[in-house]
This record gives C-alpha cells, structure tokens and sequence, in this order.
C-alpha cells in the first residue's frame, strides 16, 4: 500500500509539473527559442514516459495523473491571469 501512495503522489506531481511545462514550452515555441523549447520538451516527454510506465503497472494511477493535470493546469491558468491584470 505504501508504495501505490509513493507512486501515486510521483505520478500525481509529474503529470502536473509537465502541464505547467507545457505552457514554457509553448511560450518557447511561439518565440522562436529552439533550445529551451527543445528543452522543456524533453522533459516533458521524460515525465509523460515515467507516467505511462506506472499506471501500464497499475491502472489505478491513472487517477492521479488525472487529477495532477487538472491541478497543473488550474494553476498555470490561475497565475497567469493574476500576472496579465
């Protein structure tokens, strides 16, 4: 049971950090920055792939990967409108 917790709240927190680092990399994009963008990729791609691997062993993790996109995503949005006012 400790280490399904364990592995949730990895799960959780890198599926909401990749939703935040979506929005670097987007912003990278957009600005014509081929290596941060190149960078922020990678990493995203490194924590989607640690994701998949988990809830491929257990598909009860797909629970917290769902909720930590939910959370990355409500708080980038949520900063970003505080910093355009």
């Amino acid at each position: 049971m400790k280490e399904f917790i364990f592995t949730a709240l990895l799960v959780f927190f890198s599926v909401a950090i990749a939703d935040i680092l979506w929005v670097f990399y987007i912003r990278r994009i957009s600005q014509g920055k081929a290596l941060s963008s190149a960078a922020f990729g990678s990493i995203i791609w490194l924590l989607s792939a640690f994701v998949v691997i988990s809830y491929i062993k257990d598909l009860k993790q797909i629970i917290p990967a769902t909720l930590g996109s939910f959370i990355g995503t409500y708080i980038t949005v949520k900063y970003d409108t505080r910093l355009k006012k």
